[in-house]
């Protein structure tokens, strides 16, 4: 699998127009979900010459590049939808800056496939190009704070450990054996369904304490996570999605019951930790939660 790392450009000066534009982006989830798909196209894309010209940004001098292009695309070069194993997992993390202070968004997001997420056509880049701050050139770059940071990563069993490996390093493995302490990072959509009759009922937040929270929490880790879990961090808060009115189901609002765990377990089952790691924990995983990051404690 692949993890990227996308540093979010809010800005430092509010007269800039992007300081606003950045900001309302990363907090429509459901933007944010429909950009990073544009990494993952279809098993079927467009030519790359069309690919090239689609994400180029307008200018007067470009036009007639892109007059040549057909007024309608041709069923071979029509995006396909994508396939079942180019599902991902992202989280929106807030590390301090060590070098400017304050905190800086970084969108995590984690992939499976054969193939490395395409990050130069999901924001319209020039592909290696930067300007004299070393943010990415491209129609999206308004965006970005740096050029796009991915590694591959390993998830492997090995008896009865759990290997985790970056960029098939073997002095970056990383051994969890049962017993070991795990620290851990998660933003979860903390939800039971309600008793409505159905197989495929609605969705309501678990009830807003610590405690309620935390034996959901038990629940989800239960087979990989010994008891009791230590719970060190726990933010908890709403997060939105909208639609604009050109779009189907117009002026549609979604919110979404966020809370962000840390914290320190015991590893119990290796296997389940593994499943854990790669599919996610809990609802709503589309828009930003389920993703479950895991290290070793160090002793």
């Amino acid at each position: 699998m692949y993890h990227s790392h996308l540093l979010i450009n809010v800005g430092d000066n509010p007269d800039r127009p992007d300081w606003n534009i950045c900001r309302r982006w990363l907090r429509n989830l459901y933007r944010v979900h429909q950009r990073l798909c544009m990494a993952f196209p279809s098993s079927k894309p467009p030519q790359h010459e069309r690919e090239t010209a689609y994400c180029r940004p307008f200018s007067s001098s470009g036009f007639p590049a892109l007059c040549e292009l057909p007024v309608q695309i041709p069923d071979d070069d029509r995006p396909q939808m994508r396939a079942a194993k180019s599902g991902f997992l992202f989280r929106i993390d807030y590390p301090v800056d060590s070098i400017q202070g304050g905190r800086r968004p970084v969108i995590i997001v984690q992939s499976e496939g054969p193939e490395p997420p395409d990050w130069d056509y999901a924001f319209g880049l020039d592909k290696g190009a930067v300007d004299d701050r070393g943010r990415p050139i491209g129609n999206a770059d308004f965006l970005l704070a740096g050029p796009p940071q991915l590694k591959e990563v390993f998830i492997n069993l090995d008896g009865d450990s759990l290997v985790l490996n970056c960029d098939n390093r073997p002095r970056h493995n990383h051994r969890l054996r049962p017993g070991d302490l795990v620290r851990f990072r998660l933003m979860a959509n903390p939800t039971r369904k309600t008793q409505d009759g159905s197989s495929n009922g609605k969705r309501k937040r678990v009830e807003p304490t610590l405690k309620a929270h935390a034996d959901w929490l038990s629940r989800k880790l239960r087979e990989a996570a010994g008891s009791p879990i230590c719970i060190e961090t726990f933010v908890p808060g709403w997060a939105h999605g909208w639609r604009t009115k050109y779009e189907p189901q117009p002026g549609q609002r979604m919110q979404w019951w966020s809370v962000l765990f840390e914290g320190i377990f015991r590893l119990q089952d290796p296997s389940v930790l593994k499943q854990l790691l790669e599919c996610g924990v809990g609802s709503a995983k589309a828009f930003g939660f389920g993703l479950l990051s895991v290290a070793p404690v160090q002793r």
